[in-house]
């Protein structure tokens, strides 16, 4: 039961992660096309669009293993 309630937890960590770092790469993104933005803005596009696919992508890993999003191994 531990390890369904952490696999669900590192899912909410995961999409947590994809809110705090695809809604401001998103904004970020359309105000580069209006030409809001200067063009060396695409470089924080790219660093954080980069951390957030990495972070996302570790927790999607723990979740499929049952580990809890701020934890190294399972509990047991």
């Amino acid at each position: 039961m531990k390890a369904v309630l952490d696999s669900i937890a590192s899912v909410l960590a995961a999409l947590a992660t994809v809110a705090v770092c695809g809604l401001p790469t998103w904004f970020t993104y359309q105000a580069i096309q209006a030409n809001v933005a200067p063009a060396w803005a695409w470089v924080s596009v790219a660093a954080l669009a980069g951390i957030g696919i990495i972070l996302t992508i570790a927790f999607l890993r723990k979740a499929a293993l049952g580990i809890a999003p701020t934890r190294e191994r399972r509990r047991r």
